[in-house]
Formats: C-alpha cells, sequence, structure tokens
C-alpha cells in the first residue's frame, strides 16, 4: 500500500532546473533512503513531501491526501515526524523542558512522555542542556521528540551525520526498535552501508531524475555488483 505517491514533478529555481519528471512511490512501513550527488535535488524532493515547498508542476499523494489542497496540508503536517540535519532544537534549554514544551503541542500524556524517556535511555540527562550533550544523544534525543506523537510518517535528513560508528548505531536500534507496520520513514544519507543494512527501498537520483528505484539487494542483482556502494557509482557515473 503506497503512503507516498509523486507523480511527474518539476521544481525550478529560476533558470536552474532542480527537479525533472520525478514518479515515485513508498509503500507504508517501509524504511526508505532518497540518495544522490549534492545538488541533484534531495533536500528539495525532501521538502516537498514535507509541505514545505511547492512543486512547480506534478502531483503528490501523502496518506492517500493531495498536498495541493490547503485543506490537507494541516492534516498531514499533524502525521508528520521530522529531524532536520541542523537539529532545530534550543540549546540551553533542559531536555525535561524541551519534552515537556514539545509534549504540550500535542497534548501527550505524561505516561507517554515517560516511556519515551525510558525507550531512549534519555533518564540521566532530563536536567542537561540540549548544546552540553554530544551529537549522538542530541541526536537520540531529536528522535525521542519525533516520536512523541507517534506520527505515521517520519522524515530524517542525514540522521547519523557526524556520528561515531557506536552513536550512529544506537540511533539506528532506536529507529529500528521503534519502527512498526504503521511508521515510514524516508531518510536521507552518504551513508551506503547504512541503505544496505538498513533500508527496504533506496531512490537515487542523478541530475534531478529517479534513476533506480528499488529494495538494495534488488539493485545489487540487478547490476551484477557486490556491494549497494558500486551499484551507486554506477549509476551516479556510468549511467543507469
Amino acid at each position: 500500500m503506497s503512503l507516498i505517491e509523486v507523480k511527474n514533478v518539476y521544481k525550478s529555481y529560476g533558470e536552474k532546473k532542480v527537479l525533472k519528471n520525478v514518479s515515485l512511490e513508498i509503500n507504508k512501513g517501509e524504511v526508505a533512503a532518497i540518495i544522490g550527488p549534492n545538488g541533484t535535488g534531495k533536500t528539495t524532493l525532501m521538502e516537498i513531501m514535507m509541505t514545505l515547498r511547492k512543486a512547480d508542476n506534478g502531483d503528490i499523494e501523502i496518506m492517500g491526501m493531495n498536498i495541493s489542497e490547503e485543506k490537507s496540508i494541516d492534516a498531514i503536517r499533524s502525521q508528520l515526524g521530522v529531524i532536520f540535519q541542523e537539529g532545530g532544537m534550543y540549546n540551553f534549554m533542559r531536555l525535561k523542558e524541551a519534552l515537556d514544551l514539545f509534549a504540550s503541542f500535542y497534548d501527550v500524556p505524561k505516561d507517554k512522555v515517560n516511556r519515551l524517556v525510558e525507550e531512549f535511555d534519555l533518564g540521566p540527562y532530563m536536567n542537561t542542556k540540549y548544546h552540553k550533550m554530544s551529537g549522538g544523544w542530541k541526536q537520540r534525543f531529536l528522535l525521542a521528540i519525533a516520536f512523541l506523537h507517534d506520527p505515521e510518517l517520519l522524515f530524517l535528513d542525514e540522521p547519523t551525520t557526524g556520528l561515531d560508528p557506536k552513536a550512529a548505531q544506537t540511533l539506528w536500534n532506536n529507529i529500528k526498535g521503534s519502527k512498526d507496520e504503521n511508521r515510514t520513514i524516508v531518510l536521507t544519507t552518504h551513508s551506503m552501508e547504512e541503505i544496505e543494512r538498513y533500508c527496504d527501498r533506496v531512490i537515487v537520483l542523478k541530475a534531478g531524475e529517479v534513476v533506480a528505484n528499488d529494495s538494495p539487494k534488488s539493485l545489487i542483482k540487478k547490476y551484477n555488483k557486490e556491494f549497494f556502494t558500486d551499484v551507486y557509482f554506477h549509476l551516479v557515473e556510468g549511467g543507469a
């Protein structure tokens, strides 16, 4: 069952064509990565799907709702969880204060907040200010914030960038451990290993166009490669 349907989407900034006739589907419950060289339209596509930007042309349905209809935008956003690479958290706010603040936005009961604190092992840091935490703990906390209202769809922008291997592994354990059949995760990453290990689907963009959309395993088999890294370079450097 498709949770996201993108059909013939175009987006330009002035004379620069960023997305060119992009079409794709992401099914409910999948972990899907959108990847490609820098400047190929990944962030723009993500922002359009998050209702933060409008496409010039094309149709996009999220959870059965057309994002071009104003009445659908609030309903879609209420079901989204988002982690931006920059973080976007108040640096001098203590974790407990931030959790209480975001919980108030969605009327999240106290017992649900407590369960997330336990699930993400945040208890020892509840009185710690955000800016004093390591990169791995910041990302783990932001993931807990994103899960507060049980979003049906979660967007992660390079969630493990700058993390050491152990912190990245812990974050993925939290992502996969918190994922159930009702949650779909869409992310960007530069880690081919993460795609091969954790993703159900990978969408490869090249110069604003989709050149592959399948499971990493299927693409490895299709192009007769040993690792997904080899598939990626074949697609973006050698042509599809």
